[in-house]
């Protein structure tokens, strides 16, 4: 039986960066877009939070699934395709122009979020390390958890030079040139390596 091998910290460093952008991109940014969508929008604070509300509902409907995709050997198609799909939410959340619009993006940022946080980017690391799993997990929840410290003042920066709809185009091009290259090389390497998988 091959050894498994020790860990990567280049791989598990790239693989945390694009956990650092996605939970700083999409989850830490919220309370700071709902001033300035509330006031474009027209939308009460209650209506706002509302979408939020439907993100993490729609996160937690896709975790089964998503976990089975996963557990298939689809986590290059998940996690890349997650990637891709919260850079085109954020795009379209520089555009929209009313609630039920609002509403679909988060709804839309909700899947992405199922697919590229830490459960998979976790299912990838303990493949790739059976034996130092835990080291990898530590690592990347770490630097996940600079995210809100990075991203806050960021997107404030950003905001308050372009204001709110460009700096979320400039968000989105995280994910679409940045994160989903990252998810893609990462995940197919993790993939690779893994313990086999039984039948189903």
């Amino acid at each position: 039986m091959p050894v498994p091998p020790p860990i990567n910290l280049r791989l598990v460093g790239w693989l945390s960066l694009a956990q650092l952008i996605s939970w700083g991109s999409i989850f830490y940014t919220f309370a700071l877009v709902m001033a300035p969508v509330e006031r474009e929008l027209g939308l009460s604070r209650a209506e706002s939070s509302l979408a939020f509300s439907l993100a993490l509902l729609v996160e937690g409907l896709l975790a089964y699934p998503v976990g089975r995709w996963i557990d298939r050997g689809h986590e290059r198609l998940v996690m890349t395709g997650g990637s891709v799909l919260a850079g085109v939410c954020l795009l379209l959340q520089g555009n929209v122009t009313g609630m039920v619009g609002f509403y679909a993006v988060w709804a839309g940022l909700g899947a992405a979020m199922a697919a590229i946080l830490y459960a998979p980017a976790f299912a990838v690391v303990t493949r790739r390390f059976p034996n130092d799993f835990r080291r990898a997990i530590i690592l990347m929840t770490f630097l996940g958890g600079l995210a809100s410290t990075v991203f806050i003042p960021l997107t404030a920066w950003l905001m308050a030079l372009w204001g709110w709809r460009h700096a979320f185009i400039a968000l989105a091009a995280l994910h679409l040139l940045v994160c989903a290259p990252l998810h893609g090389a990462g995940a197919a390497r993790g993939a690779a390596s893994g313990a086999p998988r039984g039948r189903r």
